[in-house]
């Protein structure tokens, strides 16, 4: 908008660093795997076999999901109430590896983890939904037993040094596959990464921000960036539930004045 006012110069890159081919990008409707698939609410038939692909072929794989933790709530089936911090009135996560419900934004936490629902008193356990990088990567280690990752968070960057680390460890081989939130999405190179799967990527349409379309556009067109920057060619799977959206299939396309439009 500033550019048409003629404010700013609008700068654009027609081609990639060394001239590297763009990935061939596709979108998964995940719909449709329910019936295909055992983690058909996780991963895609199409997925998993691009990841047991490139795990033969040696090469490596970026699995993006911008949801930390193991699982996003906890759900009474009795009264349906979400265990929520009591600060910000958001859903409490749980983070099996530390055994914890905690608040991603206040940090506010529940340990142990009540098993039954504070609100009602219920007699019904409380029922834990949604997913995490977390439990991603243990469904990954249950599907291909000996495979090697690197999960990329706020929960295991926490100590300092510890991000440089993990990218260096990534870059050198030492993992198969690289799982992460919003922090490797943009600005990393690692040659040999030849698939990116974006899981659940209607996540961030749904938050309560008007720029929350903007918002997914920026961050899929970025994280399909980090496929085939090396000699070898790329491709990316944007798996989500809403295929028809204009905002995923304009990412898809990697079409930024039309998305502007």
């Amino acid at each position: 908008n500033n550019v048409k006012n003629s404010k700013y110069q609008l700068l654009t890159l027609k081609q990639r660093a060394d001239n590297a081919s763009c990935p061939t990008v596709s979108i998964v409707d995940m719909r449709a795997e329910k019936e295909k698939s055992p983690h058909g609410y996780l991963f895609s038939s199409s997925l998993l076999n691009g990841i047991e692909k490139r795990i033969e072929q040696g090469e490596q794989i970026i699995l993006f999901l911008n949801r930390r933790g193991y699982n996003t709530s906890s759900l009474c089936q009795d009264c349906g109430k979400t265990v929520s911090c009591p600060h910000c009135d958001s859903s409490l996560s749980f983070h099996k590896h530390d055994s914890i419900l905690i608040c991603h934004l206040c940090q506010f936490t529940i340990t142990p983890p009540p098993k039954t629902c504070p609100n009602c008193k219920g007699e019904s356990q409380l029922k834990y939904q949604g997913t995490g990088t977390q439990k991603v990567e243990n469904t990954l280690k249950a599907i291909f037993p000996g495979v090697r990752t690197i999960r990329m968070d706020a929960d295991t960057t926490r100590h300092k040094g510890s991000h440089d680390q993990l990218i260096r460890s990534f870059k050198s081989g030492k993992a198969d596959i690289l799982i992460g939130t919003q922090m490797i999405a943009k600005g990393l190179h690692f040659p040999e990464v030849t698939l990116v799967g974006v899981l659940n990527s209607d996540s961030s349409l749904n938050i309560p921000d008007f720029r929350s379309t903007e918002y997914t556009f920026q961050l899929l067109v970025q994280v399909a960036g980090r496929s085939g920057r090396g000699a070898l060619s790329g491709e990316v799977l944007i798996q989500t539930y809403t295929p028809q959206h204009p905002i995923i299939e304009l990412a898809a396309k990697q079409n930024y004045e039309a998305f502007f439009e």
